[in-house]
């Protein structure tokens, strides 16, 4: 039986997956794009779909006059007729960077080591449109906001900067401003530019202003950042592009036909849901930067690269100490600017201290800090020298000097320790040691041992510790303990007989802790009715029998002792004597207590051979 059950699914499964293989050689390739005829700047959707095969990479795109962006991939498995049909679409996003009519395709896809070619597409790209006046007539070049070659529907972006000569390092505001006219718009993205040869900083958060020029009101989003020009010469910086939504009413308008109602539904939250989404990216035009070298004619010895406009800010701790003791001096430099290839401040001298080399701090932006420490060697010094700081100040176009002010001190002479005098009669005769008194050595100062000897660890390494070692066969143990649980746990789950005959013992000694609860307040034939009940549920359980086939006979077959045998038959017929005979109530007294503890001796006599019952019962 248990063979044909598993025979019976496995044709099953057979008689499906045969179809499916059968189907699954015929693959197809189709190409779409939407729309077919679009405004320059706008958005296409080109999906290439392969059907038949799920496991087709994406096709790499090459396609001139267009950018493309890979969107993913979808899939999609239906069985019908007994055929398996597995549909695999691979979806890019196209932005066309010039007008005219073109021809797309056709692509090719690989699978399995042939390849399959789509049909062609002709897809047409018109110029954008300059966004009409109120008035319905195209406004005036004059009137119009400034906007892009590809930005329609009165929509433009612009690149811009305060100047386009600059000096090499200086850092550069850059403004990117999304101009919106009528149209509607969501989603919009941070913009992204060009940026070879230029370190730039990220977008602060967009700000919002209104806008009206030539009687148009617009909307206008200002991204601000930062850009640092890395090499001198010419630099292109842009074209900037973003992308957003547009959001268009969808055909029919309002269901309502009711003026109010219309100016109702036309609020943001109702224009949301009742309006297409149209992706379209906007670009602004390039910005060429002239990028000036630093000039060469006055500059500082000290000079090191720092371009900006900054402060110099020093202090020095501590300033009352003694000849030979270390001073730190801090130095920071904050402004605005370029500082990461600028050097620490230098002393103007350095005659009487021990100058060590100063160490770079934390950089926080236009903040750079340095520390240096100095040990004075006299006691004569009275201040700490001036530092200098230079810099070159692309508004001013020069360099630039820094110079703190002198830091006072107070130097006390080196502390001495007082030299024991010995007076003799002869002061210019030094005492004589005797030949037999000993030299001490070590005590003074510390003596070059030619043979230092054996080496003799001075403890006992821990991992020698007799506790260490002890501690070893425990990790063992738990996971000796770890999988004996786990393999009792899943066996107490899975094998209901071994989970009743190891919660026998329990349940028997929770229903006798029962019974003696009932003796102490003499409820007799309840009293009765848990011992039977409890020796009936245990016997049933240690031996795997159903309570209503338990007789002495059977217990017999499973090698219960005779003793044991008898006692049970005993508590049996005291049982019904008492709950079916009804005794009085001072023959039920006379044999409570024997009759519990016959029942707590039996359950006892059976556990202590639980082994070989565990052992049948498995």
């Amino acid at each position: 039986m248990k063979r044909h059950a598993f025979i019976l699914p496995l044709c099953l499964l057979f008689g499906l997956v045969c179809p499916a293989l059968s189907g699954a050689s015929e693959v197809s390739v189709h190409a779409a794009v939407h729309p077919q005829r679009a405004t320059l700047g706008e958005a296409l959707t080109l999906s290439i779909e392969v059907r038949g095969a799920q496991d087709t990479p994406a096709p790499a795109l090459n396609i001139d006059d267009f950018e493309s962006r890979y969107l993913g991939p979808s899939t999609q498995v239906s069985i019908r007729n007994g055929q398996v049909a597995a549909t695999v679409q691979h979806r890019y996003s196209l932005r066309p960077l010039k007008s005219g009519q073109f021809t797309l395709g056709p692509f090719p896809v690989e699978h399995q080591g042939r390849q399959y070619h789509t049909d062609p597409l002709n897809v047409t790209i018109a110029a954008a449109q300059p966004s009409p006046s109120p008035s319905g007539r195209p406004s005036s070049p004059a009137q119009q906001l400034p906007q892009a070659a590809d930005g329609p529907n009165g929509l433009s972006l612009q690149l811009s900067v305060p100047r386009r000569e600059v000096y090499l390092h200086e850092r550069i505001p850059v403004a990117v401003k999304l101009h919106i006219g009528a149209a509607r718009v969501s989603d919009v993205q941070y913009p992204q530019f060009k940026k070879d040869g230029f370190s730039v900083e990220p977008f602060s958060e967009p700000t919002q202003q209104r806008q009206t020029r030539g009687g148009q009101t617009s909307t206008v989003l200002h991204f601000d950042t930062e850009v640092i020009p890395l090499r001198s010469g010419s630099l292109a910086l842009g074209p900037a592009s973003l992308q957003l939504n547009v959001l268009t009413r969808r055909r029919g308008g309002s269901s309502f036909g009711d003026p109010f109602f219309d100016r109702f539904f036309q609020n943001d939250f109702f224009s949301t849901f009742s309006s297409e989404r149209r992706q379209l990216a906007l670009r602004s035009d390039p910005l060429t930067l002239s990028v000036q070298p630093l000039p060469a004619v006055g500059r500082p010895d000290n000079f090191s690269g720092a371009v900006g406009s900054f402060d110099l800010d020093v202090t020095a701790v501590p300033q009352e100490l003694s000849v030979g003791d270390p001073i730190t001096v801090h130095m920071r430099i904050n402004g605005s600017g370029y500082l990461a290839d600028a050097a620490a401040p230098t002393l103007v001298q350095t005659d009487g201290f021990r100058a060590y080399e100063p160490l770079a701090g934390k950089t926080q932006g236009s903040t750079k800090s340095f520390e240096q420490v100095l040990i004075p060697q006299n006691h004569t010094l009275a201040a700490i020298p001036a530092v200098q700081f230079s810099y070159f100040d692309p508004q001013a176009g020069r360099y630039r000097t820094l110079e703190s002010r002198p830091i006072a001190l107070v130097v006390r002479p080196p502390k001495t320790t007082p030299r024991k005098t010995v007076v003799t009669d002869h002061p210019a005769t030094p005492p004589a040691r005797g030949q037999d008194e000993p030299e001490a050595l070590g005590q003074d100062i510390v003596y070059i041992k030619d043979a230092p000897g054996s080496l003799v660890p001075r403890a006992r390494p821990w991992y020698r510790s007799p506790g260490f070692l002890l501690w070893q066969p425990l990790p063992v143990l738990l996971f000796l303990g770890a999988w004996w649980y786990d393999q009792r746990r899943r066996r107490l789950h899975s094998d209901s007989r071994y989970a009743r005959f190891t919660a026998a013992g329990k349940q028997a000694r929770q229903s006798l802790a029962q019974a003696e609860r009932l003796l102490t307040q003499a409820e007799y034939p309840a009293l009765y009715t848990t011992l039977a009940h409890t020796l009936q549920a245990y016997v049933s359980a240690k031996f795997d029998l159903p309570p209503s086939g338990i007789d002495i006979q059977t217990l017999r077959s499973r090698s219960v002792s005779q003793v044991c045998l008898e006692q049970i038959e005993m508590v049996w017929e005291t049982c019904e004597q008492v709950r079916f005979a009804q005794g009085t109530t001072a023959s039920m007294r006379d044999k409570s207590h024997e009759s519990l503890a016959l029942v707590r001796q039996i359950i006892d006599r059976l556990e202590r051979t639980h082994r070989q019952f565990q052992t049948r019962a498995a």
